[in-house]
């Protein structure tokens, strides 16, 4: 078990910074005999505020993207379609749903090794996801939960890459998710009733050498996530469409193959299983979710306002302008997430 600083944040999420266990800070100094104006009790007051604060800004915040009260999913009911299937993250999901006897549908250019309901389609082509979108309805019925995680890169500079190579990146790993909810959506809205799960990543927040595609389509997705769920709230009177955005770091499924990792302790790699138990978890609530993952994904969007030279220092001391010089990941085959 390689051992990261997310093990020990987590450990402190669930202990010194949970409000189940400050909450006895308060009582316990006044047992041990210090009183209400010691400074001692001051300092253990405002500690106890500011923990309690935050975690009402992360209830609240919840409640207000899914209502008071949430009805857990029956899976029963549900009729879900996972882009890049076969493989990798959109794959091991695929399976831990198949699991529970719930209907999953895989839409990928390459077969699954392991037997499923699939449709072999090219997402990034909008006339064929229309024509399979027709055939899953009229023999599954209308999808219920839409997990948009097809993607593909290509590790090249940006004169290096072909238009064929910019092209086919914005295609799969953006506009795919426009063409498959155009396709879906419109039942779930009919229904008020459906989930839809955009897969990004933390290069959604920044940009690196030899990524400039794979960056800029998956900033769009961050952009576009957004837009659909005030779009849901605001135009279709859907609140009970949910929409999820998955922002993970690397991930060990072979997209990244090879990339220098200079701090692994800081920046750790994510077993394709800890993203998909969180969208599950998601999924299971029927709640809307921002998934960060790891801990470090959620300092990237803050770099944006930080000035140049703090960015310059930090790309630098964890060796990210330097990560994809030593990539080896298929350049010619379409791979999920």
């Amino acid at each position: 078990m390689n051992i990261s600083i997310d093990f020990f944040l987590r450990i402190l999420a669930l202990s010194f910074f949970h409000p189940s266990f400050v909450l006895i800070f308060l009582p316990y100094f006044y047992s041990i005999g210090y009183g209400l104006t010691t400074p001692e009790f001051f300092w253990a007051s405002i500690y106890t505020s500011i923990v309690c604060f935050f975690w009402l800004l992360g209830y609240l915040s919840l409640k207000s993207r899914n209502g008071w009260k949430t009805i857990k999913t029956n899976w029963d009911d549900e009729v879900v379609v996972v882009t890049g299937g076969s493989g990798g993250v959109g794959g091991l999901l695929t399976e831990t749903l198949a699991i529970r006897n719930v209907t999953v549908i895989i839409l990928d250019v390459n077969p699954p090794e392991i037997e499923h309901e699939y449709f072999q389609c090219d997402v990034s082509n909008y006339e064929e996801v229309q024509r399979v979108g027709k055939d899953i309805i009229e023999q599954f019925g209308s999808p219920t939960i839409l997990v948009n995680n097809a993607a593909i890169v290509r590790g090249k500079t940006i004169l290096d890459e072909s238009i064929r190579d910019i092209t086919d990146t914005i295609n799969t790993n953006l506009l795919s998710s426009f063409w498959t909810t155009k396709v879906f959506l419109p039942d779930m809205i009919k229904n008020n009733h459906g989930h839809i799960v955009t897969v990004a990543s933390s290069l959604g927040y920044t940009g690196l050498p030899q990524l400039a595609d794979y960056c800029a389509s998956k900033a769009a997705l961050i952009s576009f996530h957004e837009s659909l769920r005030y779009e849901l709230d605001t135009r279709y009177d859907a609140k009970q469409v949910r929409t999820t955005l998955v922002c993970p770091g690397e991930i060990e499924t072979g997209l990244f193959d090879g990339i220098k990792v200079s701090f692994p302790f800081i920046t750790p790699r994510l077993a394709p299983l800890d993203v998909v138990k969180l969208i599950v978890t998601a999924l299971d609530k029927n709640e809307g979710h921002i998934i960060t993952t790891p801990y470090y994904v959620y300092l990237m969007s803050l770099l944006r306002f930080l000035p140049s030279f703090i960015q310059d220092l930090v790309h630098k001391f964890l060796g990210a302008n330097d990560a994809m010089k030593t990539w080896r990941g298929k350049k010619s085959i379409k791979k999920d997430q």
